[in-house]
């Protein structure tokens, strides 16, 4: 485990509803519940094209120690950007997540 490595504070977000106090509604969106310390590299980026609308996405991966309640459902927020989780993957350890991980540009 290279802990040197890991230098960006990443936000582990999950999508949830909350009830506002003064009106009763229900408002949902991305809460943070907790913060890890993450490498995040480029692996590829590709453009294309749908329906006639330019579109890019970059695929990253971003390795975090280990946790064992982080599902695809969460997302990582870092400077702004939001990393939405494709895979999740061990190491034989269980120390550390490489997290395959899509970030699309409109």
């Amino acid at each position: 485990m290279n802990t040197g490595r890991r230098r960006h504070p990443v936000e582990i977000q999950k999508y949830s509803s909350t009830q506002d106090p003064q009106t009763g509604e229900m408002i949902q969106g991305w809460a943070t519940i907790g913060t890890e310390w993450a490498s995040i590299e480029g692996i590829n980026g590709r453009e294309f094209l749908a329906a006639d609308a330019q579109q890019s996405a970059t695929t990253m991966r971003v390795t975090i120690g280990y946790r064992d309640d982080l599902t695809t459902a969460h997302r990582l927020a870092y400077h702004g950007k939001k990393y939405n989780l494709k895979a999740i993957l061990p190491n034989n350890t269980r120390t550390e997540l490489v997290c395959m991980c899509e970030v699309g540009l409109i």
